[in-house]
């Protein structure tokens, strides 16, 4: 691949990546929520995903997703009913004024939250099934234009999402308050639980 190709790969993903979905509100909602930390660990995990798409998409991801149709779906379902359950949980949790990192919280579960919100997501199988073959030459790929796609991956997908994630830190930075903090938290676990029923009817 040449730098050219490289290039228009990462625009391509980027635009893609800006336009919000369940993975941004996600993300936004559980960094205004439980800070920084979390949101990064959840972007580690979309990103973990995509990793996952390139390598399916090099070997064949129209033959894999149809094979699999019915594990993808169960993948959906799943993550749909875990962003409900953290929204469900948001809107029943007390405030606290400063992030933790409880067992709720905790970082595997954030990583598994963003690696299955990147699985189940219909824009990112369209775009590696559908678009991505347009960008590579998937028959002729090397181990370095492999490893170059991942790059690009996690430039263009990294740098969004943990832009989301920045600005809900500032959010909850602005937030010092308990009353503030609980209407925050509310609005919060409204959104993830919106997510996961936007994921389940998709």
């Amino acid at each position: 691949m040449t730098f050219e190709h490289y290039l228009a790969l990462f625009i391509a993903m980027f635009l893609v990546a800006v336009i919000p979905g369940p993975a941004v509100f996600a993300i936004t909602s559980a960094s205004v929520a439980s800070g920084y930390k979390r949101g990064i660990s959840m972007t580690l995990g979309l990103l973990l995903a995509d990793y996952v798409f390139i390598l399916l998409a090099i070997s064949g991801l129209a033959v894999v997703a149809e094979v699999l149709g019915s594990a993808f779906v169960i993948i959906k379902y799943l993550c749909a009913a875990y962003l409900i359950w953290m929204g469900i949980s948001l809107l029943l949790s007390k405030p606290d004024t400063t992030p933790t990192d409880t067992a709720t919280h905790s970082t595997h579960s954030a990583i598994l939250s963003g690696f299955l919100l990147t699985l189940s997501n219909p824009k990112a199988i369209v775009f590696y099934v559908a678009l991505f073959p347009t960008f590579v030459a998937i028959e002729s790929m090397t181990y370095v234009d492999i490893l170059g796609i991942m790059v690009c991956a996690t430039l263009a997908f990294g740098s969004v999402n943990l832009g989301y994630v920045y600005l809900g830190g500032q959010a909850r930075k602005l937030i010092s308050t308990p009353r503030r903090l609980t209407l925050l938290n509310r609005c919060a676990g409204s959104v993830l639980a919106a997510s996961g029923v936007t994921v389940a009817m998709r």
